[in-house]
């Protein structure tokens, strides 16, 4: 297992894998309206495991460049929020994040399954 991880797809897999969580991240951030306000019960979560002030201090620091730069690009696209709607531009940035998160994940099961597909071909010659 181990040789496998060092292997150059291995690294490649674990690339992929450390995008999607990257990503899967950004999709709460943006579900919280790319800010660091977190609700109360992820407030209380990560009080408990001591990462409040980091997680909600990373967010707002996301929030002037990576935030406006969002808003701006689902601006542009034509999204456009209903005020009396409960909707937010962040529900938009969610679905973005979750398109990208899904497509890095397909890239690496190809590459998973690109080479199991190989193995699986070698068939064993019986003497």
């Amino acid at each position: 297992m181990i040789k496998y991880i060092l292997s150059p797809k291995g690294i490649i897999l674990l690339a992929f894998a450390g995008a999607v969580v990257a990503v899967s991240v950004l999709m709460a951030w943006s579900e919280l309206g790319f800010s660091g306000t977190l609700p109360d019960w992820l407030s209380d979560l990560t009080s408990r495991i001591g990462l409040h002030g980091l997680i909600s201090e990373s967010f707002n620091n996301l929030k002037p460049g990576m935030g406006a730069d969002l808003t701006k690009f689902l601006e542009s696209k034509g999204v456009s929020v209903n005020p009396k709607s409960t909707a937010s531009l962040g529900d938009y940035g969610y679905i973005l994040f979750m398109g990208i998160a899904l497509v890095i994940a397909g890239i690496a099961i190809m590459i998973i399954g690109k080479e199991d597909a190989e193995e699986k071909t070698v068939i064993p010659v019986k003497k």
